[in-house]
């Protein structure tokens, strides 16, 4: 599998974005970054394939001065909304501060998310995501302890959560998918986390198919639906 990082983000114009308002085929300035659409990606429509063409190394190459350099992006396009993957995160903040920043209005913003209000929710038995994996900083007064990390198939109906949830300020969640009925929750040689998000809409997950591209769209759908983020973004659903 291949991992890939970036953010959810937003504007609050409210308009549907095309490929038009994304592919920067040709550099702004001399010498700057481009970026160009291949494909659609992973067979739905809304999710394209674009390359990074960039003026100086991004992944820890050998800095040799003979760019430029390309790099795979993922974008998922929907009302107000994209969601943006590369390999590395590095990677995609450069196309937002050196593409994105200088070409849509309003600017996107990075769609922060009130990650104990998902925690909390998906703790239910009842609720379609159930958490994966948390991630937290100490909060009471005691120094010896600083942050907290939970992995499992259903971390919230620990007991180790149950007994320490009041004491960690949660900042990151991964989340999974909730099957009822009795009915096996995942396919053999299947991973059971589907996305990692942080409060600040930062995004990690394993990219390799279309299940995958499909599941991590329906995640942000349900955060976003929810509420569970900023008034400013907007509630539409995307479009696929």
């Amino acid at each position: 599998m291949s991992s890939y990082s970036g953010y959810m983000l937003a504007n609050q114009a409210g308009d549907t974005f095309t490929v038009a308002d994304i592919e920067r085929a040709h550099s702004e300035v001399a010498g700057g970054p481009s970026l160009v659409y291949r494909d659609t990606a992973f067979g739905i429509k809304q999710c394209g394939e674009y390359v990074l063409h960039s003026p100086v190394p991004l992944a820890d190459e050998p800095d040799t001065g003979r760019g430029p350099f390309a790099y795979q992006l993922f974008i998922v396009r929907g009302r107000a909304k994209l969601i943006m993957l590369a390999s590395r995160r590095r990677i995609v903040d450069y196309a937002l501060a050196n593409i994105f920043d200088r070409t849509i209005t309003p600017r996107l913003r990075k769609i922060n998310v009130y990650i104990e209000k998902v925690i909390d929710y998906c703790a239910h038995a009842d609720a379609q995501f159930l958490v994966t994996s948390l991630h937290g900083r100490f909060s009471g007064a005691s120094r010896d302890v600083r942050s907290l990390s939970l992995y499992g198939d259903d971390v919230t109906s620990s007991a180790i959560f149950a007994e320490h949830r009041d004491f960690f300020n949660f900042h990151s969640c991964g989340l999974g998918r909730r099957l009822f009925d009795g009915l096996p929750r995942l396919r053999a040689n299947e991973e059971g986390e589907i996305v990692r998000l942080s409060h600040d809409g930062f995004l990690n997950l394993n990219l390799s198919s279309r299940r995958d591209a499909q599941e991590l769209i329906r995640v942000v759908d349900f955060v976003i639906q929810s509420g569970w983020v900023e008034d400013w973004v907007p509630r539409r659903e995307s479009e696929r």
